[in-house]
């Protein structure tokens, strides 16, 4: 049991990471070459992690990402619009992430009085 929640964890830890490591990658112009070497040496780490199931909204899209990420420089795509569409993805993923810090429906009736 513990031992699942450790792998689980360590997963989702991972996942992240991928996410802030390349968010703050392409906050300049990089190359394709760049790019290519870039995502690989930060995908490795998640290659020898055990995957797990996850449940909720976010973590299922922050997989994706990640997977959508790491095959973005195998398209025919350039460097820009690589850059755009992970830029428009990580923060897509941000709002998802926040959605739940918002008050629930029936509590907003209490807020607004």
């Amino acid at each position: 049991m513990k031992k699942d929640k450790l792998i689980r964890l360590r997963y989702i830890r991972e996942l992240e990471r991928f996410t802030n490591r390349i968010v703050d990658f392409f906050k300049q112009e990089r190359s394709k070459e760049e790019i290519m070497s870039f995502i690989d040496k930060i995908f490795e780490p998640l290659t020898s992690i055990q995957k797990t199931y996850l449940n909720s909204e976010y973590l299922k899209e922050l997989e994706k990402f990640v997977e959508r990420s790491a095959n973005a420089p195998l398209s025919d795509k350039s460097n820009e619009e690589i850059r755009e569409d992970v830029l428009k993805e990580a923060n897509l993923l941000r709002k998802l992430k926040r959605k739940k810090s918002f008050a629930k429906e029936k509590h907003k009736k209490r807020l607004e009085d």
